[in-house]
């Protein structure tokens, strides 16, 4: 019975010893000594099921982490197990007072306390594996229904578990924390010391690990600059935070993904980075370069892993790579030319830009109309192609040129003619659902969806991102939008004027055709009181937001972004015209140089792209068009208005034709008191949205006050709109 018992615990299946127990026809065994076979039986098992189950998991997981630890379940804990079944047979056969009895004599008990404490441990290791892979130590081989657990899920039940009353399975805990934190900093060590992602089955696999929180995101095609030859695929990438370990911070995540995405982009364009003197070994290489110093950060991280320190050991990682590396590449020069541009013709920044834009959008679209052949769309709007919407900013380009002299030279237009070009719209591949939704106001300017682009190229590509690119267009639209409906409404009011009293009227004639003239007006007062409101409304509107949104937000941008200058060059003038000293000392003082550190300490890329992330928020949460209310309003008012300004303007043309006195044409017009309650039947839709718009605007002012001051209010906004002649 012996020799059965330690076969079955040493991992072979007994027939005597089921997973039930004893045999209950096993006979010649009291109910005590059943008991105990019945324990040895359960521990047996429990072997043979954790052995099965490591062996699955090892060889099937698709976590790197779930292998590495049932790996060290089944190399470490399980043998030793087994040496403690050799221990225990050891002692027997030494035939030890703690274990053989008088005349030869092992009882079950003695047997079963050299196993004290085995039970809980190898329940919980069961209990572990089971969780890690639903089934897998299933003895009768039956496949239990479940989700398998990610890296991130075994590192936070192994973080949990330390916290247990019993020494031996806070020990056991500890010690696959260790294996399985181990098993994760060598994956990320892969992404932040080299700038790859790893593989899923080990070195030199091709296979993507689909456990690390890290997920690459197809980009766009990289070429060299002066030809057609394709370099690579640029890759973006995103974290998954499902895979995401708890100790794991938010910034930490960002910084990780960051350093990668460098390395990874330095990587891609190497052999387009043209060397100077400058530009020493560790631009061309940083990841080795580099790579000794990195590891050395990341070495010093001991289990259980401290999120402090850890969020340390990347920064330092980050901070060394941005040193030597990534400031070279990217100057602070660079970032403030990029986001001047931006600013200037994406936010419109530049008024000219925004006013000729639309002139030559709105003349494109006129033109195309008077075109008796102009092809049509299956929807029945008009057909544009690519060619046309391309036209219409170089025709801007053009004019923009033309305002200036000869000998002015503006640098930043330069700069934006070359980077930017207008196009149909192309949504990205990874674009949210909720994303989509901005489209709407894409179609504003030319009545299809269209898109301002931005030429991405390098080493912009280390501060910029093709999401940030499409925010900032999605902004464009929607500020145009309101712009060209703006201008639309103010140029309603040249074609107001009455045409002068013909001579040869006589003065009845004459005081007649006054006198209709003033009737008229009187009818049209609620029609242009309306477009008036309407046009304060859109003026004070958009001055709020470049004034108090955009251009504050921008100006603290720019202050991050800008080097910060030494404390001597910042130190007040007076302190150093009162101190005393040697005039002499004090000139030598003057000229020591000073090392360029002190000169300026630029911000690293990485703070400065979560500065510029932080900026384009801030501008859209400000610019409302976050708001699930406001959003839409303000789209079906732009949509009104052009109604109105349509109505209003085939209005002024029935009476120009009418002033004229041609007789046979007066009658092809039509009913003039029905063009006119269209007309005042859009005005009373643009009022009642107007009333919503201010209504939201005030809820929103409110909501804002109840969070404390953590967002700008809109008080401001409110002030400057008396819209109460609304209801008139």
């Amino acid at each position: 019975m012996l020799h059965e018992l330690f076969l079955l615990l040493s991992g072979n299946p007994s027939p005597l010893l089921t997973p039930n127990g004893l045999l209950k026809s096993f006979p010649l065994v009291s109910p005590s000594e059943r008991a105990l076979l019945n324990n040895f039986s359960q521990l047996g098992h429990l072997h043979i099921s954790l052995r099965n189950a490591c062996t699955s998991i090892t060889t099937s997981h698709p976590s790197t982490i779930a292998r590495a630890v049932a790996s060290g379940i089944a190399t470490h804990h399980l043998q030793r197990f087994r040496q403690r079944i050799l221990t225990v047979e050891e002692s027997i056969l030494k035939r030890e007072t703690g274990m053989v009895d008088g005349y030869d004599i092992v009882s079950l008990a003695k047997v079963m306390s050299g196993f004290d404490g085995w039970d809980r441990i190898l329940r919980y290791l069961h209990d572990l594996v089971e969780s890690m892979s639903p089934g897998s130590g299933n003895l009768e081989a039956v496949r239990k229904e479940g989700v398998q657990m990610s890296g991130a899920d075994i590192i936070n039940r192994l973080r949990k578990d330390i916290y247990t009353g019993y020494p031996s399975l806070e020990e056991v805990a500890l010690h696959l924390l260790e294996i399985a934190e181990t098993a994760w900093l060598r994956e990320v060590s892969t992404w932040v010391l080299y700038g790859r992602l790893p593989s899923r089955e080990g070195y030199g696999s091709h296979s993507v690990s689909t456990d690390f929180f890290i997920t690459e995101v197809e980009g766009d095609v990289v070429q060299n600059p002066g030809g057609e030859e394709e370099i690579g695929v640029l890759k973006e990438y995103t974290i998954n935070k499902r895979l995401l370990p708890s100790f794991v911070t938010s910034q930490t995540a960002s910084s990780i993904v960051f350093i990668g995405r460098a390395l990874s982009i330095i990587r891609l364009r190497g052999g387009s980075v043209v060397a100077n003197e400058s530009t020493t070994a560790a631009v061309a290489s940083p990841e080795m370069t580099l790579l000794p110093v990195h590891l050395t950060f990341l070495q010093s991280l001991k289990s259980p892993l401290s999120p402090q320190k850890l969020t340390s050991a990347i920064a330092a990682i980050r901070l060394s790579l941005s040193r030597h590396t990534l400031q070279t590449l990217l100057p602070a020069e660079k970032v403030l030319d990029a986001i001047h541009v931006l600013r200037e013709f994406y936010l419109l920044g530049r008024g000219e830009f925004a006013l000729n834009l639309i002139e030559q959008a709105s003349e494109r679209v006129r033109h195309r109309w008077r075109r008796p052949g102009a092809m049509k769309a299956p929807s029945g709007g008009i057909l544009i192609k690519e060619g046309e919407v391309s036209a219409i900013l170089t025709r801007t380009w053009g004019v923009l040129s033309s305002l200036q002299g000869e000998e002015v030279v503006d640098e930043r237009l330069d700069t934006a003619r070359d980077l930017l070009y207008l196009s149909l719209y192309k949504p990205l591949a990874n674009t949210t659902p909720g994303k989509k939704t901005q489209q709407s106001f894409r179609d504003n300017l030319v009545g299809v969806p269209i898109s301002l682009n931005f030429h991405l190229s390098w080493p912009l590509e280390l501060f910029l991102q093709p999401a940030d690119l499409e925010e900032y267009d999605a902004i464009f639209a929607y500020l145009i939008s309101v712009r060209k409906t703006q201008m639309r409404l103010q140029s309603l009011w040249q074609g107001r004027r009455n045409p002068p009293v013909p001579d040869h009227l006589t003065p009845t004639e004459r005081a007649q055709r006054k006198a209709g003239l003033r009737v008229r007006e009187e009818k049209e007062r609620p029609i242009w009181a309306t477009a008036s409101v309407s046009i304060f409304f859109l003026e004070t509107l958009a001055s709020y937001w470049q004034g108090e949104v955009i251009g504050s937000a921008f100006a603290a941008l720019v202050e991050v972004v800008s080097p910060q200058q030494a404390s001597a060059d910042s130190s007040d003038p007076s302190d150093s015209e009162d101190a005393s000293g040697d005039i002499w000392q004090k000139a030598a003082a003057d000229t020591t140089p000073m090392s360029q550190d002190e000169k300026q300490q630029q911000q690293d890329p990485e703070s400065l792209m979560r500065a510029h992330h932080a900026y384009l928020a801030t501008i859209r949460r400000n610019l409302f068009m976050n708001d699930i209310v406001f959003a839409p309003l303000i789209k079906r008012l732009l949509t009104q208005c052009d109604v109105m300004a349509g109505g209003i303007e085939r209005l002024r043309h029935r009476y120009t034709i009418q002033d004229l006195d041609i007789e046979g044409v007066t009658g092809l017009l039509g009913d003039e008191v029905s063009a006119r309650e269209k007309v005042k039947a859009a005005c009373r839709e643009v009022r009642a949205l107007l009333r919503q718009l201010m209504g939201r605007l005030q809820r929103i002012d409110e909501e804002r006050e109840e969070d404390m001051g953590k967002e700008a209010k809109v008080d401001r906004l409110l002030m400057r709109m008396d819209l109460g002649n609304l209801e008139a």
